[in-house]
């Protein structure tokens, strides 16, 4: 298993990835009409792509086997109210292949990460995650992350709120 920054070259396999983990992760509680138009305005190759040519975005992968099975999604210098003090970098995604659960991977990811923002100088490491899903939620406290508010989040046409948590660097 290797963990590092993610290329141009993994632009279709992030892609994929990226959609798959999030279908696995929302389907069941999003229509069918949401979850497509979700996946068409972000997971789209060009819009990969253009990410991972975006300096004030970093894109993480673990890797097994030349295969891509999770990735993070770092934006730096995105604060959120309650951070302004801080130099903060936040995880905009972060996701591990369903058939990798359980491996100890996400801490491991979630380490790289911090791992970077703290190369990086900043201060404060932060997230937003979906109100229903207590699995996401047990696992970031786990790393050490509380919670400090919340925000809405899109999907599609339905607006959802997601609880903001955060980790001091």
């Amino acid at each position: 298993m290797l963990i590092r920054p993610a290329t141009l070259q993994d632009a279709v396999a992030l892609r994929d990835l990226a959609e798959r983990t999030f279908r696995d992760t929302y389907a069941a509680f999003n229509t069918p009409e949401n979850m497509e138009l979700h996946v068409c305005q972000k997971f789209g190759l060009d819009q990969i792509q253009a990410e991972l040519s975006d300096g004030q975005l970093s894109h993480w992968v673990v890797e097994e086997e030349k295969r891509l099975i999770g990735f993070a999604k770092l934006v730096k210098d995105h604060h959120a109210m309650g951070l302004e003090s801080h130099k903060a970098i936040e995880v905009e995604r972060f996701y591990i292949d369903r058939e990798f659960h359980g491996r100890g991977l996400g801490a491991y990811l979630m380490d790289a990460c911090v791992e970077y923002a703290q190369q990086q100088s900043f201060t404060a490491i932060w997230l937003g995650v979906w109100e229903h899903n207590p699995n996401a939620i047990a696992f970031y406290e786990k790393q050490g992350f509380v919670r400090f508010g919340a925000h809405t989040f899109v999907l599609g046409e339905d607006v959802q709120t997601d609880f903001l948590v955060w980790k001091r660097l």
